[in-house]
């Protein structure tokens, strides 16, 4: 098989014996880089249990993105399946990704599968089995998707982390949005950030009593990774330690985004550095040659406007931190930036994070050049309005989303005590519309409240009028 087993450290409780060997092993499956960021707190949080261990399996995938990131945590995976190579197609990917976990079941179990009964007790029940109770995968990737497939092949309980997304249009993106609703039949725990993610599992027919709200770890990834403070890598972002420059922070990469689209933001992009010459735009230019070579044909030249290469997860977390205003496709950016104080436009005509839109931390742009222009000025030049977006909570997480992922999983095998769920279990601008109230009657309604009620906690129509206002 295409699996390399490496050496397991080692960890001592102290009492006598080896706290690994009666620890229960549960499989950790990533193969992008998307993956490492967010499952690296669950694996940091896995290790600090008393009855549960992580079994890290790079799937190999994207090999080269991955392993950087687990080594600035210091993490090496337990066993590389390989399966990344160049030019392999998507069916290439699940072939390649069920073979070689397939493969590795095999050889933790010590032979091939022969008895078709659920696996979740066998390794609690034999302490020191090398036999994983579950596998844990994360997200809409291939490798999940695959990695899920074999394991329920072989009976073992599928655990999906960041369940419950949706577009509900499987080819927008794609392969994305087919890998989560496959996985979302093939999970028996699923563990949803938001509650509207809960929403979507149960409008397509999941028990409830099978879900869990944890918030996102990849906000817990981001605490983490910006904390660290890591130098900037390229010489010309030591520009950005000046506090008083305005800086504007852009990713674009989905495919729905090529060609185009990405052409219409960088020319939006452009007139906003010509607009605010003190501004710095800094665009780290996805290795697609489509993207680059249609980002640098506009932006090249421009004095404020730095175009990098891809920026490591450490350092870009820094860099979302320090921004004024982020335009950005990416799923990821929409979740993070929030947490650190910085306000989202969307490049995208849907989003399966509505939250965020909803809450106001977000606003859907698409590639319209003078929404883009508009809304972004405005955000540069007025604090207020960006206040408005800023100082709404996260819907998204509180940092503390891998810690309730391992009190789950230890409840799910031990039966210890049930955590506590992510978030309020109702939404109010929900309840006020099917009460009859638009959105911006609320918004309205919402400042005369806190107008008239200063004592009220949490009270937010000022940031609600900033935000309507942004949105006209």
């Amino acid at each position: 098989m295409s699996a390399r087993t490496t050496a397991e450290p080692q960890e001592s409780t102290g009492l006598g014996r080896d706290r690994v060997s009666d620890r229960v092993r549960c499989l950790v499956v990533m193969g992008t880089r998307p993956e490492a960021i967010k499952m690296l707190p669950v694996v940091q949080a896995l290790k600090k249990s008393r009855l549960l261990m992580p079994f890290v399996v790079n799937t190999g995938q994207h090999e080269h993105m991955v392993l950087p990131i687990l080594e600035a945590a210091g993490i090496t995976p337990d066993v590389n399946l390989r399966i990344g190579r160049q030019a392999n197609t998507i069916n290439g990917l699940v072939r390649d990704c069920v073979g070689a976990f397939d493969g590795l079941l095999d050889d933790l179990r010590g032979g091939a599968e022969r008895r078709m009964r659920p696996r979740l007790f066998g390794a609690a029940e034999h302490p020191g089995s090398p036999y994983p109770a579950l596998t844990l995968v994360h997200g809409d990737t291939t490798s999940a998707m695959a990695a899920g497939l074999a394991s329920i092949g072989c009976k073992l309980p599928v655990v999906h982390v960041e369940a419950g997304l949706r577009t509900r249009d499987i080819l927008s993106p794609f392969p994305e949005e087919l890998n989560r609703q496959l996985i979302s039949r093939m999970a028996a725990f699923h563990l949803a950030p938001t509650p509207a993610n809960q929403a979507n599992l149960v409008r397509e027919g999941v028990d409830p009593q099978r879900i869990f709200v944890t918030g996102n770890t990849g906000i817990d990834a981001l605490h983490w990774a910006a904390g660290l403070h890591a130098p900037w890598g390229d010489p010309r972002l030591e520009v950005l330690n000046d506090p008083s420059l305005p800086v504007v922070v852009v990713t674009a990469h989905r495919r729905e985004n090529l060609g185009e689209p990405i052409r219409r933001i960088a020319e939006a992009v452009r007139t906003i550095a010509e607009m605010r010459p003190r501004a710095v735009v800094v665009w780290p230019v996805h290795p697609n040659p489509r993207v680059g070579a249609d980002v640098h044909e506009i932006l090249d030249g421009v004095p404020n406007v730095i175009l990098t290469e891809p920026i490591d997860y450490i350092p870009f977390a820094r860099l979302l931190q320090r921004a004024t205003v982020a335009i950005s496709d990416s799923g990821g950016v929409q979740e993070e930036a929030p947490s650190v104080g910085t306000p989202v436009l969307v490049a995208r005509e849907e989003s399966e994070r509505p939250e965020g839109v909803e809450a106001g931390s977000l606003i859907l742009v698409g590639s319209d050049p003078e929404k883009i222009r508009s809304i972004a000025l405005g955000l540069i030049d007025d604090p207020g309005a960006r206040i408005a977006m800023t100082s709404i909570t996260n819907p998204f997480g509180d940092g503390r989303a891998s810690e309730r992922v391992r009190a789950a999983l230890e409840h799910l095998v031990f039966d210890t005590p049930a955590p506590e769920r992510y978030g309020v279990s109702f939404n109010r601008s929900r309840v006020l519309e099917a009460s009859g109230y638009d959105p911006e009657e609320i918004a309205i309604t919402s400042s005369m409240i806190a107008a008239t009620h200063p004592e009220a906690r949490g009270s937010g129509g000022a940031s609600a009028n900033k935000l309507a206002a942004l949105r006209r």
